[in-house]
């Protein structure tokens, strides 16, 4: 076997998951130089990005780090973000790196590629609303978490010092709205064993905006109306139907004029490709920023360049495209993974067929709701409390299995619960 250089751009759930299997069958035997891109140091799964905005948990004990992990795994990892792809030549060029001071760290870079794999996931579509993208914290990266959680600590530390109300407006009711809703209501609980005296759930308010008629607007009526309920109980101010049609200083302003007034905004309503696909001149790149595959996951028109993951636009057999969800991301790793080796072999490549197994969404440590599907039964069935808890547990447990394989994920998992035993519940620095 030829020794091929495959660059992976992009470390979420899809890329990192690839570039570990491909690190232990090829990098490690030094069969391919496997190398992975990131512009971030430190994975972490993209679920549990609002635990992390709202520090129910630490970057440090749950994240992953590339360059210890990629050592341990068979690839190398270059910090650097995408900037331009020339297909003609097989280079990626990366953007120069700028630390908080504005000062360069890593001049513009070009790489060679054999084979390149675009997984650098989506962001949240803002779908042009004016203020939009001034106003709002778009909760899809580590970054973006990390300036949550400052803001939030900020808004904590006025609240408890002044005895006044502090108001958060998410737009978009799916996953992570309705998540991010559900912790930010227990860390508000928690705040008073760590010297918080002054502050309660009273002194919260909470704005969930949908466009859509309920929330959850993917998902079957039982799982949206049970995670309904729950918000209810807790106190989160629901406003379904209604349309944001420009955000200001103050908060977001509806279609029909009303102002609903928001300290910290947040935007996780719709997904689409990065930014810079949008330079991606050379790609066939759609409406929504993301880069248009065939149904093995190439890149069409260009036989050594694959995408995965919510950058990717594969449309199925039904006509719908793949669903942007962490599932579809892991999934489509899983099998252009066994395509590389395939290829690799001079062996015909399959195509990818999506399976959606259902959905889980927890509500912090209120409840947890999802739909399951699958072989136990015919169709699907709802499912909440300890049981949609630990399922929604073993998925996470299943994303570490493709980073470690399953025996070191479970030894990682044992340790990431020791170190958490002994650190704070909540992260307030």
């Amino acid at each position: 076997m030829t020794s091929k250089r495959i660059v992976i751009v992009g470390g979420g759930a899809g890329g990192l998951a690839l570039a570990s299997k491909l690190g232990r069958s090829l990098g490690l035997k030094g069969e391919a130089d496997i190398c992975l891109i990131d512009r971030n140091p430190i994975h972490i799964w993209k679920p549990k990005l609002h635990e992390l905005a709202v520090g129910v948990i630490d970057q440090s004990v749950e994240g992953v780090f590339y360059r210890d992990h990629g050592l341990k795994n068979g690839y190398r990892y270059q910090r650097g973000e995408l900037e331009q792809c020339d297909p003609d030549a097989k280079t990626i060029q990366l953007a120069a790196m700028y630390n908080e001071q504005n000062e360069l760290l890593l001049s513009p870079r070009t790489l060679q590629y054999d084979l390149l794999v675009l997984a650098v996931g989506g962001i949240s579509n803002s779908f042009n609303t004016p203020g939009a993208e001034k106003h709002c914290i778009f909760l899809d990266s580590l970054n973006s978490a990390e300036l949550f959680h400052r803001r939030l600590l900020d808004g904590l530390m006025l609240l408890n010092d002044s005895h006044q109300r502090l108001s958060i407006g998410i737009v978009g009711a799916g996953a992570t709205g309705v998540e991010l809703s559900a912790e930010l209501h227990h860390v508000i609980e928690s705040v008073r064993e760590y010297g918080y005296q002054n502050i309660s759930k009273h002194h919260l308010d909470i704005h969930l905006i949908e466009a859509a008629p309920k929330i959850l607007p993917q998902l079957p009526d039982k799982v949206s109306g049970r995670a309904q309920a729950v918000l209810d109980r807790i106190g989160v101010r629901l406003h379904l139907g209604v349309q944001v049609k420009e955000v200001t200083q103050s908060g977001f302003v509806t279609q029909d004029g009303t102002l609903i007034k928001a300290d910290l905004k947040v935007w996780a309503a719709g997904i689409k490709g990065p930014k810079v696909f949008a330079d991606l001149t050379k790609l066939p790149i759609n409406g929504r920023n993301q880069v248009e595959v065939d149904a093995c996951m190439r890149v069409k028109g260009h036989n050594d360049i694959y995408a995965i993951g919510d950058c990717a636009s594969l449309i199925m057999d039904n006509g719908q495209p793949v669903p942007p969800r962490a599932q579809a991301a892991s999934q489509m790793a899983a099998t252009l993974y066994q395509n590389i080796l395939t290829r690799l072999k001079d062996g015909a490549e399959k195509p990818f067929h999506y399976r959606d197994y259902g959905s889980l969404v927890s509500l912090s440590r209120f409840s947890a709701v999802g739909n399951l599907m699958g072989n136990l039964r015919s169709g699907d069935f709802f499912i909440e409390g300890h049981i949609a808890r630990f399922m929604y547990n073993s998925l996470y447990q299943r994303h570490l299995a493709s980073l470690f394989g399953w025996f070191s994920a479970l030894v990682y998992r044992l340790a990431q619960k020791l170190l958490r035993w002994q650190r704070p519940k909540l992260k307030l620095h």
